[in-house]
Parts: structure tokens; sequence; C-alpha cells
């Protein structure tokens, strides 16, 4: 029930994670069987077509800095240029949600205009890479920095209300693709840029026994994953918020 080299049940089984999958797995069983193993098309939310529509405004600020400077434009045209851009993609989303993104951005332009702009070396850099002969590990990162001092600076940005639930997993996921591409490092920064709060960051310092403790916690949801056989639903306060809550047997009768 898991991916295969070619589709023959006796060859390698290829468990390809993300941290959406493993946070999906954690959550619900059958939420992960549904979106990851029968592939059922997921529900369209308006909450996360705003964190989209941000996530590609950001995306075309900071691309179109890097690649051509202000080119004689000041930061506040760069963002208004690129929120008029990341507009047009996003057709059909509520006004109130454009609403917001547009004073979320401003928010992250004004710590922007206040601290500079960091030096960016990648952004929505897509990886997948081998972690073993079995186990693919895939994902976007929102950005790459590099900072005064040389040291990497993973960020992504986030868009929830409730930061509580936060976890270091996500930003480790993508420090192992760091340490993939770039061998030599021995640590690194991670941030968590709160679009909901200001635009204030949620830091971390990591090193090279976190990068080991997360790389031994993803086989063993490779292994979990892979042994699986029940897919039964988990119902929890998350269900009404579920991509498939209208096919889940858990939710007959209620």
């Amino acid at each position: 029930m898991t991916e295969t080299t070619n589709g023959n049940k006796d060859d390698l089984q290829i468990i390809k994670l993300s941290a959406s999958s493993v946070k999906t797995y954690n959550q619900c069983n059958l939420r992960y069987y549904y979106n990851y193993i029968a592939k059922i098309p997921r529900q369209e939310w308006d909450h996360l077509l705003l964190g989209n529509l941000c996530h590609r405004a950001l995306e075309l600020f900071h691309r179109e800095y890097l690649e051509n400077g202000l080119n004689g434009n000041s930061l506040n045209k760069l963002m208004t240029k690129s929120f008029s851009l990341a507009k047009k993609e996003f057709i059909g989303i509520a006004e109130a949600s454009i609403v917001e993104a547009k004073s979320l951005l401003g928010d992250y332009l004004k710590n922007v205009i206040k601290n500079g702009m960091p030096l960016v070396k990648g952004i929505e850099t897509s990886f997948d890479f081998a972690l073993t002969d079995d186990i693919i590990i895939r994902g976007f990162l929102d950005r790459l920095d590099i900072l005064k001092d040389g040291t990497f600076h993973i960020v992504d940005y986030k868009t929830t209300k409730n930061v509580k639930y936060l976890e270091p997993f996500q930003l480790l996921m993508y420090g192992l693709w760091l340490k993939h591409e770039y061998p030599e490092i021995q640590k690194f920064k991670a941030s968590y840029v709160l679009l909901r709060h200001g635009s204030k960051t949620k830091e971390y310092d990591f090193n090279l026994e976190d990068l080991k403790k997360v790389e031994k916690d993803l086989i063993n949801y490779a292994m979990k994953i892979r042994q699986e056989d029940k897919w039964a639903p988990e119902p929890s306060v998350l269900c009404k918020w579920c991509d498939f809550v209208k096919i889940c047997p858990s939710q007959k009768g209620w």
C-alpha cells in the first residue's frame, strides 16, 4: 500500500515523506491513506488560499529583489507589484482573504524596511532526496538565507493563528536537505515567520545531533506506515477541517 519503484509489489517499497505527510499520519491514519495512497482530491479552504497567496507574493518579492535589486523602485513599490501579480493567480479567493493578506504583507514589509533585506540564497526550493534506499524525503523550502557570519538560515512562512502548536520538526526536515546539499555544515539556524503575528519570528539553533535524531524519527515513521494495515479514523476536533470529512466513516450519524 506504499509507493514502489515500478508498481511491482515484489520490488523494494519506497516511502516518500514530507513534513505535511508525517503530520497527517500523526493526526489520523485514515486521512493519510485518503491523501497519500488513495490520492482522493482535496478540498480547497479559504485559510489555505490565504497562506498560498502570501507565500506567492513573498516569493515574487524576494525573487525580484534577488535577480534585479530595487531597479529604481522602493521596497513599497516592489511589494505592491508582487502582491498585484500574485492576486491574479488566485481567481475566486474571498475578498476578505485578499484584504487580510495585504495587511499581513504590510507588516512583513515594515520589518524588512526596519531590519534590512536578508541575503537570500534560495527561494521556494523544491527538494527530493534519498534518506535511505527505501525512504525519500521531499518538500518545498520557502527561503534560504545566509547570515553575516556565513551561517545558513532556513525560513518558513506561517499564517497559523495559534503558534503554540508549531514544532521544530518541519524545520529539521529542511535541515536534512541542507545537510544533503552542504555536507560540511555543522550547525544552522531556522525560523518560522509568523505572518499573523506581525511577522515576528520563532527561531531555533540546530546542530548535527538534532539532525541525527530527526533522521531516526523519520525512519521509524516510514516503518510504521509500511506496516500499517488498519487505516482507522482517529476522530478529533480537527475533523471539521479535514478534506475528507464527507466520506469518513467516523462522521456518519454526526
